[in-house]
């Protein structure tokens, strides 16, 4: 690798838990909003990331597949079993391969795994953007709260 491309700053969009049974939550605009940033990150050539939760049942373990409709645009996909993406080691060996140094989170929920899956990337060394139009958001008056941390931790609001 050349020494001008070592110094570039790769990003990557991270998609976070767009699962079939999650969707049907959210406001019917969320989906389009996150294609619309998927084809984005595209286009700017970032590293796009999946995420899914994956449910620890008692002899075995359930992963649900994507929402119907979600542009799916990479491979890059891990599992995590805890609500913070960056529990995954995959996760964090992965972007630092590929020498990532700032993230764009988006997904569902905005108070649980997009707000664990923030702290855990920031806690990792990331910088990281939220776009607020492609959070999932259920409890609307506690992620006002949540964006107060998010702005205290450094986030940047999209």
């Amino acid at each position: 690798m050349s020494a001008s491309l070592s110094i570039i700053n790769m990003k990557a969009l991270i998609v976070v838990d767009i699962q079939k049974s999650y969707i049907s939550r959210y406001d019917h605009n969320l989906l389009p909003k996150i294609n619309e940033r998927i084809l984005e990150a595209e286009k700017s050539h970032w590293v796009i990331v999946y995420i899914k939760n994956t449910k620890r049942l008692r002899n075995r373990t359930l992963t649900e597949e994507f929402a119907d409709g979600l542009a799916v645009l990479s491979d890059n996909v891990f599992c995590k079993y805890e609500a913070n993406a960056f529990s995954s080691l995959k996760l964090l060996s992965f972007l630092q391969s590929k020498s990532i140094k700032e993230l764009e989170i988006m997904g569902v929920d905005g108070n649980s795994c997009i707000k664990a899956s923030v702290k855990g990337a920031i806690e990792c060394g990331f910088s990281v953007m939220v776009p607020l139009d492609s959070i999932g958001v259920i409890n609307q008056t506690r992620f006002e709260k949540t964006k107060e941390l998010f702005t205290e931790l450094g986030v940047m609001l999209l």
